[in-house]
C-alpha cells in the first residue's frame, strides 16, 4: 500500500512538472518535443519498422546497456537487444529543456518507465537525445541515457 501510495504520488508530480513546462514551450520547442514524444511512445511500443524514419541516416546513439556509441548500420542489432529487454508498461517522458539551434533541436528529458519483470522492476532515465530537422522531418542525430 505504501509503495502504491508513492508511487502514484510520484506519477502525480511527474504529471503536473511536465503540464506546467509544456505550457512554457514555444512553438519553436513545441514540434521537436512532439517528434520525441512520438519517437519514445514508439519504442515503448516497439514499432522499431516506424521508428527507423525518425533516425537520422549518420546518426550516433549510446544507451546506457551498450559499451560503446552505435550507428544505423547496427539498427537491427539494437532491435533484437530491445526485443530481448522487459516489456514497458507505461511510460512519461517530462522536458528539461528544449533548445533550438536553427535546423538543430537539442533536447533533455527525464524518461520513467515502468517495466514488467520478474520483480517488477521501476525504471528512470535521463535521456538526452539531439534532432535534425532534413526535408522537412525531424530525424534523430544522437541520444545517450542514464539509469538511476
Amino acid at each position: 500500500m505504501r509503495f502504491g501510495m508513492i508511487t502514484a504520488s510520484q506519477a502525480t508530480m511527474l504529471l503536473v512538472s511536465s503540464i506546467c513546462y509544456a505550457q512554457d514551450l514555444t512553438p519553436e520547442q513545441t514540434e521537436p518535443w512532439s517528434t520525441l514524444a512520438t519517437q519514445v511512445r514508439m519504442d515503448a511500443n516497439r514499432d522499431f519498422t516506424s521508428m527507423k524514419q525518425y533516425m537520422h541516416p549518420r546518426g550516433s546513439f549510446w544507451g546506457n546497456h551498450l559499451p560503446h556509441p552505435i550507428s544505423n548500420r547496427s539498427y537491427n542489432y539494437c532491435v533484437q537487444l530491445r526485443a530481448g529487454e522487459d516489456e514497458i508498461t507505461a511510460h512519461h517522458v517530462v522536458p528539461v529543456s528544449v533548445i533550438v539551434v536553427g535546423d538543430v533541436a537539442i533536447i533533455d528529458a527525464y524518461l520513467h518507465l515502468l517495466s514488467r519483470s520478474n520483480d517488477d522492476e521501476q525504471k528512470e532515465k535521463i535521456f538526452a537525445p539531439t534532432q535534425h530537422l532534413e526535408e522537412g522531418k525531424r530525424k534523430m542525430v544522437t541520444a545517450s541515457d542514464l539509469q538511476h
